[in-house]
């Protein structure tokens, strides 16, 4: 017999990922986002066990609430924990991600209450049943409950009520959007648990016309992904250092409130079509099509996923820049060294975005403002505990008082792209720091391929060694 569990928990992203987990083992579980609104669940699917977060702010407290409610009170209530720091689980206690544990202990604690069997639970693998037959075969036996599928994207959910899909949830989407794009997961594994109609309901069209668009969609998105990218390549803007010029320019820059103009701002970094769909609302087809009509406007160009991790250099490179590298700490300064990388504001975000994916950089936590201020980049690690810390510059004149600061024990400062060129040679003449040039070190220079990066970081720590 299937056992009900109320899972409290603020996090939506946590509730919904280890709900989905429960019910793939066959659990029953209903959703709270607190301790009121688990008290006014609880008095609808009559649980056996509450499954509640053990951090006060996003599981409240569930034992005042519950307090003297008759029967309500007398439910087993089990703590999620995230993680242990110099002690061991409490008896009530059970750790969010060993979810066999958890299932276990909620076997031991629940009440043997008797009640009407439940139809038998069903699994299977998404390669042997197509999603879209299995909500056929719910539809047909007009069943009630949750469609759970775990696939490499993450996990979803289907919810059904008689038979009829009501609502969808799948990588951060919900509704039919959600549904479209789990009918296009070919790999995976599903479960369905039989429960009560969803409260929610998002999905208001019959399933017999829902699965026949999302067939539909699912044959022209595939379709136009082989033609956007065919071997998975990522998508950023064609010419980053006209950004500016395009901003300024309402002919050449989409509208910032038309979907083409969200594509435009989040090219900004590189982004797979995945994360496009996920970050943009609308529908997926016109997300594409209006992708399509910024890469073929030139606006937009596609990455090779082979160029998207590099190393810094090749294992018979390494000594030799750890050498160089030795020589680049100036008089007066602790190590590490530093290089400085000037550019705009928008390449800034770039270079950011090329450097974690160069395989001998360590990278440092994200900045807390999106402030076009000087900010570490990475640190290459150079083996035998030595490193080079490389920084960001802005080079908007604005941010020139800040300079002063980043330069001070610089090894030397590259200038990458066509940034402000006359007051940064200034204050490097007056730091006594060397001024380099991206395209006179290593020629053209495109800040979103690492491989390029890495050669422009070599080359500038040999020509900063070079001059010591």
């Amino acid at each position: 017999m299937s056992r009900r569990v109320l899972l409290v928990d603020s996090d939506v992203d946590a509730l919904g990922a280890l709900a989905s987990a429960l019910r793939a083992m066959g659990l029953v579980v209903a959703n709270a986002n607190s301790a009121e609104s688990a008290l006014e669940q609880a008095y609808q699917s009559r649980p056996d066990v509450l499954l509640v977060s053990r951090a006060p702010e996003r599981g409240g407290n569930v034992s005042e609430a519950f307090k003297g409610k008759g029967e309500l009170a007398d439910i087993p209530v089990l703590f999620l924990v995230d993680k242990l720091v110099d002690r061991e689980l409490e008896p009530d206690e059970v750790m969010r991600v060993d979810v066999d544990q958890i299932v276990s202990r909620i076997t031991e604690v629940s009440r043997r209450v008797s009640r009407p069997p439940l139809p038998q639970d069903i699994r299977g693998d998404l390669e042997q049943v197509p999603l879209v037959d299995m909500l056929q075969l719910l539809a047909m036996n007009r069943r009630t409950g949750t469609l759970s599928i775990t696939t490499a994207r993450g996990p979803g959910e289907v919810r059904l009520a008689e038979g009829q899909i009501v609502d969808a949830s799948f990588s951060r989407r919900t509704g039919e959007r959600a549904l479209y794009r789990l009918l296009a997961e070919r790999r995976g594994r599903f479960a369905f648990s039989p429960g009560d109609a969803p409260s929610v309901r998002r999905i208001q069209a019959s399933t017999n016309m829902l699965l026949m668009e999302a067939m539909r969609q699912v044959d022209e998105l595939n379709e136009r992904r082989a033609s956007l990218s065919p071997e998975g390549e990522v998508f950023t803007l064609s010419d980053l250092a006209s950004l500016s010029g395009l901003l300024d320019g309402p002919e050449s820059m989409p509208d910032p409130e038309s979907m083409r103009g969200r594509i435009f701002e989040l090219l900004q970094m590189p982004r797979s079509i995945d994360e496009l769909l996920d970050e943009i609302d609308g529908p997926d087809l016109d997300i594409l099509d209006a992708l399509g009509q910024l890469k073929k406007s030139g606006k937009v160009k596609t990455i090779p996923l082979a160029t998207l991790t590099t190393p810094l250099a090749t294992p018979e490179q390494i000594p030799v820049l750890r050498s160089l590298a030795t020589r680049l700490v100036r008089p007066g300064f602790s190590a590490p060294p530093r290089l400085l990388l000037a550019t705009s504001p928008q390449r800034l975000g770039v270079l950011a975005y090329s450097m974690r994916r160069i395989t001998d950089v360590v990278m440092g936590p994200e900045p807390t403002s999106r402030a076009p201020l000087p900010r570490p980049l990475g640190t290459l690690r150079l083996g035998e505990g030595v490193e080079v810390a490389v920084i960001g510059l802005p080079t908007d004149e604005t941010m020139a008082p800040t300079w002063a600061l980043s330069l001070p024990g610089t090894a030397a400062v590259v200038r990458v792209g066509e940034a402000e060129r006359a007051a940064l040679e200034a204050h490097c003449e007056a730091g006594e720091v060397m001024l380099l040039e991206a395209d006179k070190l290593i020629g053209q220079f495109d800040a979103t391929i690492p491989a390029e990066l890495a050669a422009l970081l070599r080359a500038a720590l040999e020509a900063a060694a070079g001059a010591g």
